[in-house]
């Protein structure tokens, strides 16, 4: 141990000396931390948070919490890349296995009869009446033709009248005194027949029906079924006296 100086107390020497090393220990303290502030100052130290690849950037502002300045940082802006009007999504074209055929035209509508195909016949109930009696007449018409086909066999076109067996004037006709106008143009398939009776007052008959109407006296006779142009063989009956 040093002996103390200038007959000291031992106790205050050690005293003084601690104060001077603690002195001396500040003066480097500050020395030191002048001469940082000194390089921080002339750009030479920069920021190791940027030089490290991996430290993580910065937060952008927030839009709830914006810049002093009132707008919003880059970071926070819309990319300059995004096209301010994208092109419409169109639909994908539809593939050769979705694509639905279209469908076939209608079939065409069935030609009309021919009239040598059309076939009629004048029926009678029986083959012989009294006079006076109400014979019932029916009018035929066939389609003897291989195919359907449709024709016209509208009221004013078909009629059933009377004449004498061996030739003469028309006695009665189912048109005189039925005036009655109808569309009928039905579909005939092959062989189909189509019929139509009627109740003979068993009176002569004109054309406009006048009211004078006489009784037809026994005698023999033919029915006839006609069809716009088209008439039957005569098919014949008889009156007889009662």
């Amino acid at each position: 141990m040093d002996e103390p100086q200038g007959g000291l107390p031992s106790s205050v020497y050690r005293r003084r000396r601690a104060i001077a090393t603690a002195g001396t220990a500040a003066v480097v303290i500050v020395v030191i931390w002048a001469a940082g502030a000194l390089l921080g100052s002339s750009g030479t130290i920069k920021g190791t948070a940027n030089d490290n690849p991996n430290a993580a950037a910065p937060a952008a502002a927030s839009p709830s919490n914006p810049p002093p300045s009132g707008r919003l940082s880059q970071a926070a802006a819309p990319s300059s890349s995004a096209s301010p009007n994208p092109a419409p999504l169109l639909p994908p074209a539809p593939t050769s296995s979705s694509t639905t055929p279209p469908p076939p035209p209608p079939p065409p509508p069935p030609p009309a009869c021919p009239d040598n195909v059309i076939q009629l016949i004048a029926g009678v109930s029986a083959p012989s009446y009294s006079v006076g009696a109400r014979p019932v007449f029916t009018l035929h018409v066939t389609n003897t033709g291989p195919t359907a086909c449709t024709r016209d066999v509208s009221h004013q076109l078909r009629s059933l009248v009377v004449v004498p067996a061996g030739g003469g004037n028309q006695l009665w006709s189912s048109s005189d005194c039925y005036s009655l106008t109808t569309h009928e143009v039905p579909l005939l398939q092959p062989g189909q027949v189509i019929s139509y009776n009627i109740d003979w007052a068993g009176r002569t008959s004109a054309p406009g029906c006048p009211r004078v109407r006489n009784v037809v006296p026994a005698g023999q006779y033919a029915l006839i079924a006609k069809l716009g142009d088209l008439a039957s063989e005569p098919t014949p009956f008889a009156l007889t006296a009662n």
